[in-house]
């Protein structure tokens, strides 16, 4: 059971407010019904995540806001390039990941 989040009662239309999180929820309760559907997504972006870390987004300890920024920038660049060069499938992935 799902009830409306207390920020609804505070909009200026509440009947629009209710009749879209009606439509969430129910898109939510759809979605759920289909998990199966999306549990290889789901690992293919755990394997992309685990190929960052091993890039060194674990190592994040930065001084600054700017140097964190260029440091993640950076990982998310050499990600991109090593989808694009064509490793893209599950083994492939991890195994750069564990090198």
């Amino acid at each position: 059971m799902l009830s409306y989040p207390l920020s609804i009662f505070n909009s200026k239309s509440l009947d629009e407010e209710k009749r879209r999180f009606k439509a969430l929820k129910s898109r939510l309760l759809n979605l759920l019904q289909r998990w199966g559907e999306f549990k290889a997504v789901r690992s293919a972006i755990e394997d992309v995540f685990k190929l960052a870390k091993s890039f060194g987004l674990r190592r994040l300890h930065r001084y600054t806001r700017k140097s964190v920024l260029k440091f993640a920038a950076l990982n998310v660049l050499l990600v991109g390039v090593v989808v694009a060069m064509g490793f893209r499938e599950k083994k492939e992935l991890q195994r750069l990941a564990e090198m």
